[in-house]
């Protein structure tokens, strides 16, 4: 009986863990997205939903970011417009 009490305690004990972790990586994904949205956005025009991120955890447990950027019209840089201060 108090080793499948312990197994219980144990699984519960992952799981939530496991919760804590997903959420903090769906958190960290919605930042990024937003701050790279952000940058991308001096350098193109950006249309709904053109941006996309995906994190993928590699078997030896390094994580790889893949950005996929669609836009129709990039900004010259050279041609922005400086507000006076």
């Amino acid at each position: 009986m108090l080793v499948t009490q312990r197994e219980n305690i144990k699984n519960r004990l992952k799981s939530l863990v496991l919760s804590d972790r997903i959420e903090g990586l769906d958190t960290l994904l919605a930042v990024l997205n937003s701050d790279i949205k952000a940058l991308l956005a001096n350098y193109m025009i950006l249309e709904q939903g053109n941006v996309k991120l995906v994190l993928e955890i590699a078997d030896d447990g390094k994580y790889h970011f893949n950005i996929t950027v669609i836009t129709n019209r990039l900004i010259d840089p050279g041609k922005m417009i400086v507000g006076e201060g």
